[in-house]
């Protein structure tokens, strides 16, 4: 069952918030239970984030989730959709739906540009103010992204990302399996960038293929590869440890004899993903530890301990890297928020 940080739902939800929709209501619509929202290292079925999606949708008739000042009214996508259809190549798809929405819409500006030997997707919505946590600005990235590979049959590899916010701690994990590409943070532009030479891919996809996706969005978008190669999160659901064992993780040559290679050629393919085991164990750690700091009022010395720390304070320092505060002042805030 594919999954999705908890850090979504929290933010999926924000817009409607904002917009005084009852936000319980929403989540029982989806068929998900309100603790997704208060458990900052929890996971959830990405089939209910679709569906979730879906509830905000209807129940705001803006497919822009209360992200931005005018509605973005519920169809538009799919009328967008009948624009690119009969396009034959990237190229002319991309430049046709990013001229609709810059025709249709005043508070989000897209443009398709050839730089060398790359084209450029980039992406700028007027009220950054009203996504503060840059959710949908991801959400809508990626959608074009994984939109580029469906309409052409396979995933469209990219080069490297742009963003104008700093690099986030708390999700970084998905946020390198929404975006699988070097990082650039804190930039002028949010874009991302691609061979120019996929401009020239045909486009494979009927209108029947693009009325049952429409059906379904947005979970294809979720659930496509971003890429054919997921090993980091095949290894990452390989170390992740039974509820409430203690965390204990193989060598790197185990892990590498379940996938059939040398603990050489992991090292190499993990690399190519932008991660290493390491930090693969130690995502899974901080995962862990934010779920047991927040959970209950178990001492940090034990937590610390049961995340494989034999000194507190080296868990005390991890976990201000990780999340900017002490596990105690942490977990004070979290309960003060609620």
């Amino acid at each position: 069952m594919a999954t999705i940080s908890s850090h979504y739902f929290r933010e999926c939800v924000r817009g409607a918030r904002r917009h005084g929709v009852n936000i319980e209501a929403l989540l029982e619509s989806a068929g998900i239970g309100p603790e997704i929202l208060h458990e900052p290292g929890a996971r959830g079925d990405v089939h209910a984030m679709a569906r979730l999606v879906q509830v905000i949708w209807r129940a705001l008739d803006d497919e822009f989730m209360g992200f931005t000042d005018q509605k973005a009214k519920f169809g538009l996508f799919g009328l967008m959709t009948r624009f690119i259809i009969p396009c034959e190549s990237l190229g002319q798809m991309l430049r046709a739906g990013t001229r609709f929405y810059n025709l249709v819409r005043n508070d989000v500006h897209m443009q398709l540009s050839e730089q060398g030997p790359e084209a450029v997707l980039e992406i700028r919505f007027s009220r950054p103010d009203l996504d503060p946590a840059h959710y949908f600005l991801e959400f809508w990235m990626v959608i074009w992204h994984r939109l580029a590979g469906w309409m052409t049959g396979g995933p469209v590899p990219l080069n490297w990302a742009s963003f104008t916010f700093s690099r986030p701690i708390s999700y970084i994990e998905e946020f390198k399996y929404l975006f699988p590409c070097p990082h650039r943070f804190d930039q002028a532009r949010n874009c991302f960038a691609f061979d120019a030479r996929h401009l020239s891919m045909p486009i494979v996809r009927t209108g029947a293929e693009l009325k049952s996706m429409l059906a379904d969005a947005p979970l294809l978008f979720m659930t496509m590869p971003a890429r054919e190669d997921g090993l980091a999160r095949k290894v990452r659901a390989a170390l992740l440890p039974k509820e409430d064992h203690a965390v204990e993780f193989p060598s790197i040559e185990e892990v590498a004899r379940q996938f059939h290679m040398t603990s050489q050629t992991l090292r190499r393919k993990l690399k190519k993903e932008a991660i290493s085991y390491g930090q693969i164990k130690e995502n899974i750690r901080r995962d862990i530890a934010i779920q047991k700091v927040v959970k209950g009022n178990a001492r940090i010395e034990d937590i610390a301990q049961s995340v494989g720390y034999s000194e507190t304070r080296s868990f005390t320092r991890a976990f201000r890297i990780w999340t900017g505060s002490s596990p105690l002042q942490y977990r004070i805030l979290f309960h003060a928020k609620r």
